[in-house]
């Protein structure tokens, strides 16, 4: 599998593992946090990214693989969060999105 497609899957994880657990932290007490069951797929999803993650540093460099993960979860969990989520989306956050993206790009290169 390429760097790309490791990206994919870990993003794709990622963000749906925290997209799920945070829409069951709302207003959830612990004990109806343990009969969720969107709560565990989240979680289950999240540590699937982080398998992901282990499984691309196995065959690439860590200053390649960290800052391109990084950056892409940080867009597509920003994307979610206002789609899913309702969060907001201010001219800020946009800038630090762009600005984290730029400085992936410039630690993968």
């Amino acid at each position: 599998m390429g760097l790309i497609a490791y990206a994919v899957l870990y993003t794709t994880l990622a963000t749906s593992g925290l997209v799920l657990v945070r829409r069951s932290l709302e207003d959830a007490t612990i004990s109806e946090l343990l009969h969720d069951p969107a709560f565990f797929v989240g979680g289950v999803l999240y540590a699937a990214s982080f398998a992901t993650f282990m499984a691309s540093l196995r065959r690439f460099e860590v200053l390649t693989v960290f800052p391109l993960f990084t950056g892409i979860a940080y867009a597509t969990v920003a994307i979610a969060a206002v789609v899913v989520l309702d969060e907001s989306l201010t001219a800020s956050r946009l800038a630090g999105i762009a600005l984290v993206g730029v400085g992936a790009v410039l630690l993968v290169r």
